[in-house]
């Protein structure tokens, strides 16, 4: 995956600051093992295109405003920043959930590099 180590140390960076992002993993011995790589997962709003990293479970475990007031980062001499946040949901029907997520853009010399 392209900016793969931009995502890694991103995560790494939100969830020292106490949010719990969702972690790819694997099966390893009969147990399920989290990698350092977050779950990615694509964007497209009117900043342009992005990621967005959802909750491990349903809430990040601290508040939007707590997540907000860590953006702008500089990553490698990458802006990231955050672009939307969406809030823990439950389908009309109940058959479905989503964990809360924020969506974020990565930009270099005032460009997105995502694109």
């Amino acid at each position: 995956m392209k900016n793969q180590n931009l995502f890694i140390e991103l995560a790494k960076v939100l969830n020292a600051k106490g949010a719990n992002i969702e972690m790819e993993g694997y099966f390893q011995d009969g147990k399920y093992v989290h990698s350092e790589m977050p779950e990615v997962r694509g964007y497209m709003g009117p900043e342009g295109e992005g990621f967005y990293f959802r909750a491990n479970r349903n809430y990040f475990g601290i508040s939007e405003s707590e997540i907000a007031n860590i953006f702008p980062i500089s990553i490698e001499g990458h802006d990231v920043r955050m672009v939307s946040f969406s809030e823990y949901e439950i389908e009309f029907d109940g058959d479905r959930s989503y964990p809360e997520s924020f969506s974020f853009i990565i930009e270099k010399n005032g460009q997105n590099i995502l694109k």
